[in-house]
């Protein structure tokens, strides 16, 4: 049987979500039009696709969640509801021609680099190979799901949902609905859940803090201002250094820290109707900002609801109907839901195997780690987006992914400039930039609770520590020279 010879690309992007979506972009600024994107959901968006649960919506101001080159014109509302948000992506792919270059429900099974042709060897779901220069995973750390380790979970006899695999088709009305989790897609599907549920249980194990979304309805006159040449830059930059100022809040012990939290409490008190024993129960006892902050008007209050009860005593087991307690009480469910995020330390989840066999994901065994999150060493002309410690509790991810698509395309330029085969950050400066990560993040406000930011070994592997001009400056200035290795 004759093998079909590799299909050849320039660039392979696998993840068709908003960081593939701009390098695809970008590539195409700077003249390079090979590449291929890959993503095994149907359709492209990323996380965006995935989370389609009722009142699924970005946390930052949508002027912020847009691109630079690519201003959005026609926001409906400060926070984008997720539909608003894949429409926007949708529109940039066709009017970027990306069609063309998507290849949707495909797999990458593994991807492996040849270093004497410094080239990666990708294998694909049907067996077949893309012979790329450069390979960039850009699925983002918030793309594997996590279901929570509890006993008996698969014998739940109901429907069982994660919150990022939505199934539209499970009717909520009328039935007995339980919520594991209490985090940010918790907050937006809560209140819609207690609209149609006869009684909604959530599962509580740890609060968390919630401010006020300063949301509103863009009208005509904001939608007039954003068609201003402009007009949609300084909207952006306004949003930008708004969110920088917020991160003061994260500084332990700062003022900013504590009006912060003054803020917080306020509207809680606001929002529960002076039920201190439900106050109590929401309360957290860790610093705001250790874990993603909460942003909502109605997550708080759809616990007054009579239809709506916080559980906050530990779950030992699932059972076929419900959810036992340590105290051996069941709560008998019709669905189960479960708002229990992504599994951010095995978030890159295909083989990748590197120089001398290599394999990323044992590399990453005790936690991920990059340098400046975009490249690892062993692992020549391979670009994360979104990779390890990249995350913020504060702005936009974009502002994180522009810098790393810029960075990207530096170093391809410079591989075509020098005639070489690839380039590999070096080892020893990949592992000085982490010791110098740890050592700011220990006695930080993201190691004093326990968060999907840390690994299970307690390892900082997501945030970033800094503010994010300084991400930007730094990804600018490395010196590819002194601080990589070429073949």
């Amino acid at each position: 049987m004759n093998t079909p010879a590799p299909t050849r690309h320039d660039v392979l992007i696998l993840g068709a979500g908003m960081s593939g979506l701009a390098m695809a972009m970008a590539l195409q600024r700077a003249g390079r039009h090979d590449f291929l994107i890959v993503d095994k959901s149907a359709g492209l968006g990323g996380t965006w696709w995935d989370n389609r649960y009722p009142g699924a919506c970005v946390d930052v101001p949508a002027p912020l969640y847009s691109f630079s080159c690519a201003p959005h014109p026609g926001w409906q509302r400060r926070f984008a509801a997720a539909p608003e948000i894949l429409a926007y992506m949708q529109g940039l792919a066709s009017r970027h021609g990306l069609a063309r270059h998507l290849r949707l429900g495909t797999a990458v099974r593994a991807a492996n680099f040849d270093e004497n042709r410094g080239r990666w060897l990708i294998t694909l779901d049907s067996d077949e190979v893309i012979d790329a220069r450069f390979f960039v995973c850009s699925t983002g750390p918030l793309s594997v799901p996590r279901w929570p380790a509890i006993e008996g979970l698969d014998s739940f006899a109901g429907p069982r949902l994660h919150s990022a695999r939505w199934d539209n088709t499970v009717d909520m009305a009328g039935r007995r609905v339980g919520v594991i989790g209490t985090g940010s897609t918790a907050s937006q599907l809560v209140p819609e859940l207690a609209k149609q549920a006869a009684r909604l249980t959530v599962f509580q194990r740890t609060p968390n803090w919630v401010l006020p979304r300063f949301d509103r309805a863009y009208g005509a006159l904001d939608r007039l201002l954003f068609h201003v040449p402009g007009w949609n830059r300084v909207v952006r930059a306004f949003w930008a250094a708004t969110s920088e100022s917020f991160r003061r809040g994260f500084e332990p012990g700062s003022q900013a820290q504590g009006r912060l939290t003054a803020l917080a409490r306020g509207h809680m008190r606001r929002q529960l109707r002076g039920d201190e024993a439900l106050r109590q129960q929401l309360q957290p006892t860790y610093p705001i900002g250790c874990k993603r902050i909460v942003f909502s008007n109605d997550y708080l209050r759809a616990f007054t609801q009579p239809q709506v009860q916080l559980e906050t005593k530990a779950i030992t087991r699932i059972t076929a109907t419900g959810v036992q307690l340590a105290d051996g009480s069941e709560h008998p469910l019709d669905v189960l839901v479960c708002a229990t995020g992504f599994d951010v330390q095995h978030s890159v989840s295909v083989p990748i195997t590197g120089r001398g066999g290599a394999l990323l994901q044992a590399q990453w065994a005790d936690g991920a780690m990059a340098h400046l999150g975009t490249t690892v060493a062993g692992f020549p002309n391979l670009f994360l987006m979104l990779g390890p410690n990249t995350a913020t509790g504060h702005t936009s991810t974009l502002l994180f992914i522009e810098p790393q698509l810029r960075f990207a395309l530096r170093a391809m330029q410079l591989l075509d400039k020098r005639g070489s085969r690839w380039l590999d950050v070096r080892a020893d400066t990949m592992q000085a930039f982490n010791d110098e990560l740890q050592q700011r993040l220990q006695g930080s406000v993201w190691m004093q609770c326990r968060s999907w930011y840390r690994a299970d070994n307690g390892r900082n592997v997501a945030i970033w520590p800094g503010y994010t001009p300084e991400y930007r400056r730094r990804l600018a200035q490395v010196d590819f020279e002194r601080e990589f290795v070429f073949g």
